[in-house]
């Protein structure tokens, strides 16, 4: 299933807020949707959702930390951009740690909310093509026999042949049969390519 276009999600309690940003994103030809409850929009999203948010620092009820970590808490990744009227540098430390991309002073610069925006979204279309590709490597590698699993974990360690077939208590020929099957599964064709296929299984955001 395709993923939805990217767009701009917006959280702030005051209507007027809304409107402002909303206004600046929608004339740089952004696909906005705006909410006043925080709770709303986390009902809304999925991990399926391209793009970014914009959340207000400061709101009643569930606050723009809180729903960091609750986005944090059902693996919604999106780059968040936290906005506030308020000069918390404690607050700003906690989002940024948390994996926030920016944090704005209000009143909000244009150009500034418009730049961010753009480095968002890239970065967020760059991590789920990296997410894609990593579960696509994962997927081969469940379609291989335990033992094919074995003997390219111990190539990516560097081990030869002699080494591997030692280890596993195996002849030399039967690692280099399980070489060729896993290689074939994993549609690669050097040993190389087969331990960089390993590091990207492994690889995190």
């Amino acid at each position: 299933m395709s993923s939805p276009s990217p767009r701009v999600f917006l959280v702030d309690d005051d209507p007027f807020q809304l409107h402002y940003l909303g206004g600046i994103l929608r004339t740089a030809n952004y696909v906005v949707e705006a909410f006043e409850l925080p709770e709303v929009l986390l009902a809304r999203l999925s991990a399926n959702d391209r793009g970014c948010a914009v959340l207000d620092l400061r709101m009643p009820g569930l606050d723009g930390l809180a729903l960091q970590r609750s986005f944090l808490d059902v693996g919604i990744l999106l780059p968040l951009i936290f906005v506030s009227g308020h000069s918390d540098v404690p607050s700003a430390v906690t989002a940024m740690k948390q994996g926030a991309v920016d944090f704005l002073s209000k009143p909000v610069d244009a150009e500034a909310l418009l730049s961010v925006c753009a480095r968002s979204i890239v970065r967020d279309a760059e991590a789920a093509a990296r997410r894609a590709a990593r579960e696509h490597v994962r997927a081969r590698l469940a379609g291989m026999s335990s033992r094919e699993r074995d003997v390219c974990h111990l190539y990516a360690q560097g081990l030869l042949n002699k080494q591997i077939a030692a280890t596993l208590d195996l002849t030399e020929s039967t690692v280099q049969a399980h070489r060729a099957r896993a290689l074939q599964k994993l549609q690669v064709s050097t040993v190389a390519e087969l331990v960089h296929l390993l590091a990207q299984a492994n690889e995190t955001d």
